[in-house]
């Protein structure tokens, strides 16, 4: 019988070249299941034309007549006579291409080949974690920095002191350090807010329309146990509700008077602003010595953070844009360039260490745009987080029961 214990160099080769393909499709399945932050952006491609790009964002017409009262006339009188002029106006956004490039580790065949295929599948998974909280932490960091609302949580203040920004308003600052957990009431009202005053479209399923609600599964918790929310929810699964029903078997829920919620598992904490006003944010994981390498941890200074930040999300506020397939121009040619987190397995013959192939690796690329569009249809808000109650407490009988 042949042995299996060894793979030939040129198998392994093929093999990890063959296998992205497969490894970049399991990123797209992830991406659409995992990430709360992706799915609320419209997509679209980023021409080849500027550095940097200019758009114009139309905004909402004033209108000549009453939108309280609009007073309508005699049709038959109306010979002769003129017409108040409507005004119309617009914003103007710059953004650009960037992009963000990782490489994976250096692999030496020689001392990876008798387990290459076991370890590398091992490798895939953490790839697709990786790309995965790359993709969703770009997503967030940009509703953060440029979104043109920004709440924090903070008692005994009046609401319009809490808010800062307005329509088609972007690159807002909080107005302080809140001293509050966040409640449904003022949820409630930011969503009012958005809807009625500012204009902004929610999101629309057959299920109905709802703003996105993403933040930690401990802030989800506080706005379900809330004395009104959890009594309706009670009511609605009495009643056979399905919405009742999923709120309470179910991490996430949806079409709850106006919102739909998801959990953002490794949310933006802090404990300070920084001397712009932006919060100084806590990198969620560090890394440690491993018995081979590095490995990720959590962060305690993270873990024990005063400040959290979630997000109100409603429709149409930006869009995140892929670079056009870009090839060259007449002699000057290009390979196809990476940029939605493509992996490519790497073994380049050199004239020096890597003369027979013995080293491969992956790197990847990350390009995207992000288009203002209504900036204002994101609204951070910035809460402090409360110390955990177990509930715990002594036994009122002995623990024989006698």
């Amino acid at each position: 019988m042949a042995s299996t214990s060894t793979i030939d160099v040129g198998a392994v080769q093929s093999f990890a070249a063959k296998d992205t393909n497969r490894i970049v499709g399991q990123i797209g399945k992830v991406l659409a299941r995992k990430s709360p932050y992706i799915n609320i952006l419209k997509g679209g491609t980023i021409a080849n034309v500027s550095d940097v790009v200019r758009s114009i964002i139309q905004e909402r017409a004033v209108v000549g007549a009453s939108l309280a009262n609009p007073v309508f006339q005699e049709d038959a009188t109306m010979c002769g006579t003129g017409a108040t002029q409507d005004q119309v106006g617009s914003t103007e956004y710059q953004f650009k291409l960037e992009s963000l490039r990782g490489i994976g580790p250096r692999v030496c065949v020689k001392t990876s080949r008798t387990a290459f295929k076991g370890a590398y599948l091992q490798a895939q998974m953490a790839l697709e974690k990786g790309i995965l909280q790359i993709m969703n932490s770009d997503v967030r960091a940009t509703l953060l920095n440029r979104s043109g609302i920004k709440f924090i949580a903070k008692k005994n203040t009046a609401f319009e002191n809490l808010i800062v920004g307005d329509a088609q308003a972007i690159d807002q600052k909080f107005a302080g350090l809140p001293d509050s957990q966040m409640n449904f009431r003022s949820l409630y009202r930011l969503g009012t807010l958005l809807r009625e005053e500012l204009l902004v479209e929610p999101f629309g399923t057959e299920k109905g329309d709802y703003f996105m609600v993403i933040a930690s599964i401990d802030q989800i918790e506080a706005f379900r146990t809330q004395a009104d929310v959890k009594e309706d929810l009670n009511y609605l699964t009495a009643g056979s509700f399905k919405v009742g029903s999923d709120a309470i078997s179910g991490y996430q829920f949806q079409g709850y008077r106006g919102f739909g919620f998801g959990i953002d598992s490794q949310p933006l904490r802090f404990n300070q602003l920084k001397a712009d006003g932006t919060p100084d944010l806590i990198e969620p994981e560090i890394g440690v010595d491993a018995r081979y390498g590095r490995a990720s941890r959590r962060n305690p200074v993270w873990v024990s953070a005063k400040y959290e930040i979630g997000f109100l999300v409603g429709g149409e506020s930006f869009a995140r844009l892929t670079p056009e397939k870009y090839s060259g121009e007449g002699s000057f040619k290009f390979a196809p360039q990476l940029a939605m987190g493509e992996l490519e397995w790497v073994a380049q013959r050199d004239n020096s260490q890597n003369l027979f192939l013995d080293y491969g690796q992956h790197i990847y690329q990350i390009s995207r745009a992000y288009q203002p569009i209504r900036p204002h249809a994101v609204v951070p808000f910035a809460y402090q987080r409360c110390t955990f109650n177990t509930g715990l407490s002594s036994c009122v009988t002995s623990s024989t029961g006698l």
